[in-house]
């Protein structure tokens, strides 16, 4: 009786001093007061802040809505939105319908260095009229004060810029579907210009330059659209990226944006600046091979790649109906399920800015359509592979141990569970377990048994690794090949 008593002071002074420590906090540290933009670093995503007295904030996106805050432990603001607002829906079935609802925001006030943000969701069934799951989002992101963003020192005249996430995409008949795709505009003197769209159209622009902001003026689809744009930070002399308010003149309607703006070179793809590796900034990354095979993060899917007529870079993703995506096709019956192109704007050593678009279905062996266009920033390298282990290379990913003679089957994935945090899962033919990387490593652990394996050599077709338990190291391993399943086949190829 005695212990349990001693727990539950124990874990009620823990409590209080929870409460104390961040109250000590907050008196210490002044409370924001403003405007704010809540910036993604690994997305296109912008939040406006607007802080009011009485720990009030304004939160702004595609919507405006009025939060509460406080602060958190470990240096957190969280937001608590007055009402939830609805991000997209998924229909389960027939009588079923989920709409995921954003309903808070926590984030770290530091303005000098990108912190993780997270959003908070909740999913609300539609038809029952009740909350069925709630889950998070983590992101990098930074805080910036409106005061904080740059001067324009940008010449324009005479200049044409892919501008991201400017139009939205949509199809007649999907009404369901909302994309985001990047302008060109080209700017001519006394303020006027063009603006080049994703559907093929194009609108007159009148533009000018005030004090911290562009502002653009132009009409497409029946839509009045005024579009402000702040700059974030300069890129060198290729661009910028920026924050934006964009505006529906006729609706009112307003929503934030963000993302690069980047003026195009004269300047086009060549095979040399294609074979290689192009790892985006989330880590992901495609090796581009000579004989025009592209590898997706070393132990995914492979596909095709060509130069075309345009100098751009496409490839191509073949799908069987039976077997999935495949690179060579067992018999007649596969089509292509996705098409995707990458034309080079401009170049600063090793840094290649892209305008990416794909056009996919929407349903098995349906038409592809236009998703929308992106600018991505890539690095590029001669050399192929990887030599350490990491996350970039597992998703949904398949790989066969072989071991004197015998192959072993591992399935590893990355998927959220209900909470939306991603978990490392791996299946074998011991069982099912974790796995994770340290320094470099992959560490699995199935029925209570860590083993660890480490990069030796790595090849197209496969990671030659040693396998060994802790307190050991790769010189008394086993040496062992993870082969990988996407049909790449041996670099260069054997003659």
């Amino acid at each position: 009786m005695k212990i349990k008593k001693v727990n539950l002071l124990l874990a009620l002074n823990i409590f209080l001093l929870t409460i104390i420590c961040t109250k000590l906090y907050a008196s210490n540290i002044p409370s924001p007061q403003g405007n704010y933009f809540l910036i993604g670093t690994d997305v296109d995503q912008v939040y406006k802040l607007n802080f009011k007295p009485n720990n009030q904030v304004i939160v702004a996106d595609d919507f405006k809505v009025s939060a509460q805050w406080q602060w958190q432990s470990q240096q957190q603001i969280m937001a608590d939105f007055s009402q939830p607002q609805t991000r997209y829906q998924i229909p389960m079935s027939e009588n079923e319908t989920h709409i995921h609802q954003l309903i808070g925001l926590s984030f770290n006030p530091n303005t000098q260095e990108p912190n993780e943000y997270t959003q908070h969701m909740q999913v609300w069934h539609k038809e029952a009229q009740m909350v069925v799951q709630t889950y998070t989002l983590p992101s990098q992101g930074v805080l910036v004060k409106q005061r904080q963003l740059k001067k324009w020192q940008t010449q324009l005249v005479d200049t044409t810029w892919e501008i991201a996430n400017i139009d939205e995409v949509t199809h007649a008949d999907t009404p369901w579907f909302r994309g985001n795709s990047s302008v060109s505009v080209t700017f001519h003197e006394n303020g006027k210009g063009t603006v080049n769209h994703w559907d093929d159209t194009q609108s007159d622009l009148t533009w000018k330059l005030k004090g911290k902001k562009l502002v653009l003026h132009y009409h497409h689809n029946e839509q009045n659209v005024k579009l402000v744009i702040r700059v974030l930070e300069n890129i060198d002399d290729i661009g910028l990226r920026f924050v934006a308010k964009q505006v529906n003149k006729k609706s009112k309607q307003a929503k934030w944006i963000t993302g690069y703006m980047i003026e195009k070179q004269d300047i086009a793809l060549t095979y040399e600046q294609i074979v290689g590796q192009w790892r985006k900034s989330n880590g992901r990354f495609h090796d581009y091979y000579s004989d025009q095979i592209a590898v997706a993060s070393v132990a995914n899917t492979a596909s095709k790649w060509k130069l075309n007529h345009l100098n751009q870079l496409v490839r191509e993703k073949l799908d069987h109906p039976e077997q999935g995506t495949v690179l060579n096709c067992p018999d007649n019956s596969c089509y292509v399920s996705c098409e995707f192109f990458y034309e080079l704007l401009a170049k600063k050593g090793n840094t290649l800015y892209i305008a990416y678009h794909y056009n996919s279905e929407f349903y098995p062996q349906g038409p592809l359509k236009f998703q929308g266009k992106w600018i991505l920033k890539v690095e590029y390298d001669e050399a192929f592979g990887i030599k350490d282990f990491s996350r970039n290379i597992f998703s949904v990913t398949t790989m066969n141990l072989e071991y004197q003679g015998q192959s072993h089957p591992y399935l590893f994935s990355r998927l959220p569970d209900e909470n939306g945090d991603l978990v490392n899962q791996v299946t074998s033919p011991e069982g099912t377990g974790t796995f994770s990387f340290i320094e470099g490593k992959l560490h699995t652990f199935i029925n209570q048994q860590e083993s660890i394996f480490e990069i030796t050599q790595f090849e197209r077709d496969g990671l030659s690794v040693c396998q060994y338990q802790p307190g050991e190291n790769c010189s008394i391993g086993k040496q062992a090949i993870f082969k990988f399943t996407h049909e790449a086949g041996p670099y260069p190829v054997a003659q």
